[in-house]
């Protein structure tokens, strides 16, 4: 975001900074909901690891990484602070906790998103899509609730998407390792040793290369789950 918006920077810093300020808004929100998601899950399995570290709160302070925070600034996808699970806790087939666990950070997103979207859909607000127009300034406090809600929208889908695609060290991993066959998991799971280089090599790619490989992927999916929780394209 903030490579694709600095000429906004240059020609009218106030809505370069409106802008900023609502996607921290957003990025806040779905990076807490999504590690406190992933803690309370693991608690309900029989995991208390990331309770006993205060991670099943909503306090942002608790789940923000720097690193990640502003990589969701800068390019629109990110991470949080990583929430400790221990399998070896949960009741059950342990490979199966960790996909249950794993798919909780993303699940919340999406509960969260449709949360923030019912006031839309049901009509007090209006839908301002995000990254379309410039948020907040000489707005309505309606038009300006409506902009911090489209962005809050907008960042739990973003981190929903990008934390599904099936690369170590993000959830979709642990989630395709749970309900793919045996065969292909094992397949799956002989990435794992490269840890998140794949992925680094992926975003890295996405730089140098003329087209983006993550977002070809991730848009589409993006699109597709704001349809379905807002009725509009989020991109």
């Amino acid at each position: 975001m903030l490579l694709a918006y600095f000429d906004l920077l240059i020609s009218n810093p106030a809505a370069w900074v409106a802008l900023m300020l609502v996607a921290i808004a957003g990025i806040i929100s779905a990076v807490t909901v999504h590690e406190a998601g992933h803690a309370w899950s693991a608690l309900q399995l029989g995991d208390p690891t990331a309770a006993r570290q205060g991670r099943v709160s909503l306090n942002p302070l608790r789940h923000l990484d720097p690193a990640g925070s502003f990589l969701f600034l800068l390019v629109g996808f990110g991470w949080g602070k990583p929430t400790p699970v221990n399998p070896a806790y949960m009741r059950g087939n342990p490979v199966t906790g960790m996909a249950v666990t794993s798919f909780a950070g993303p699940g919340v997103n999406l509960l969260a998103a449709s949360l923030f979207a019912l006031p839309i859909r049901l009509g007090p607000l209006p839908w301002n899509p995000p990254l379309r127009t410039i948020p907040l300034l000489g707005a309505s406090p309606q038009e300006a609730l409506a902009d911090v809600f489209a962005y809050a929208i907008l960042f739990n889908i973003l981190l929903a998407a990008f934390n599904l695609i099936p690369l170590p060290p993000l959830d979709g991993f642990k989630v395709a390792l749970g309900v793919l066959p045996r065969e292909a998991a094992r397949g799956l799971a002989r990435i794992e040793r490269f840890g998140p280089t794949p992925l680094i090599l992926l975003i890295l790619l996405d730089f140098i290369l003329p087209f983006r490989i993550i977002s070809s992927v991730l848009e589409p999916a993006v699109n597709f789950l704001g349809l379905v929780i807002v009725g509009e394209p989020l991109r």
